[in-house]
């Protein structure tokens, strides 16, 4: 990962570009980002409880559960650009910006080429040594006629959807019963729940939570693309609270990405 620019006004609120070397986004996209996109630990057990049901003594395997399995083992990454985009952007923040998302919404999904519900970001970040909410927005854009592109400044962009979490608490708090609720699945000393109680205390006792905007380009780039819109948002996202736009420049076209996590180029 390669800083291109940035605007630190803390640690908290400011704004980045950065770029993937060509190598190293290949990587990414055939190992954790196309493991987020399956959700290869659910894959996992999935697969290896059919196979265990197939290997049990005395017990016929059926076609249907061999088909199954060998589904399984030969799945190919089904989903649009946008999602390889989101999927991306998690696997950045967790291993560059202290991060953390415990639970694939992978999981949640009755329709894996649906949109994400509430926020396309739900998590924790760790600021300061202090553990907070993160709510955010992902898009992805190829416009070069536009900096910032319409992805950013449109009705339905990030800085619009960033407005909106930051003016509807209602909201926000639909999304902490979620991470709630997903917690109740982890044991009583998973990190899951050291985050998530952490971040309801700074919450509720200072009103403290993390915003986070991402733009995924496939184009050279320009600061202008984050740069308009973080000035906009600081001045409307009030202290403590926390706002960060990350531009990520990948070397690769977007058209190509699911083909090289697929294994085909």
């Amino acid at each position: 990962m390669n800083i291109l620019f940035e605007n630190i006004e803390t640690l908290g609120r400011n704004y980045q570009g950065i770029s993937i070397e060509e190598q190293e986004c290949r990587q990414h996209l055939q190992g954790a980002v196309m493991d987020n996109l399956q959700d290869r630990e659910e894959w996992q057990d999935s697969l290896d409880r059919l196979r265990t049901l197939r290997d049990e003594t005395g017990f016929e395997a059926s076609d249907g559960l061999l088909a199954d399995i060998q589904a399984l083992e030969n799945e190919d990454i089904q989903v649009q650009q946008f999602r390889v985009g989101e999927a991306y952007a998690e696997v950045i923040l967790e291993q560059e910006f202290t991060c953390r998302f415990h639970w694939n919404e992978n999981r949640d999904a009755r329709n894996p080429k649906g949109n994400k519900t509430g926020a396309d970001i739900v998590g924790f970040i760790e600021v300061d040594g202090q553990v907070l909410f993160l709510f955010g927005e992902v898009k992805t854009s190829s416009e070069t006629a536009n900096r910032p592109p319409q992805v950013m400044t449109g009705s339905k962009g990030i800085e619009s959807q960033l407005r909106d979490l930051y003016n509807d608490r209602r909201k926000r708090q639909v999304l902490i019963s979620y991470l709630q609720n997903k917690m109740r699945h982890f044991p009583s000393q998973h990190q899951f729940r050291t985050d998530f109680e952490a971040s309801q205390r700074a919450y509720y006792s200072s009103d403290n939570y993390h915003l986070i905007g991402v733009l995924i380009r496939d184009v050279e780039h320009d600061e202008r693309d984050v740069s308009l819109s973080y000035g906009r948002l600081r001045n409307h996202v009030l202290e403590p609270n926390g706002i960060k736009l990350l531009a990520m420049y990948l070397p690769i076209p977007k058209e190509g990405w699911v083909q090289i996590i697929n294994n085909r180029t």
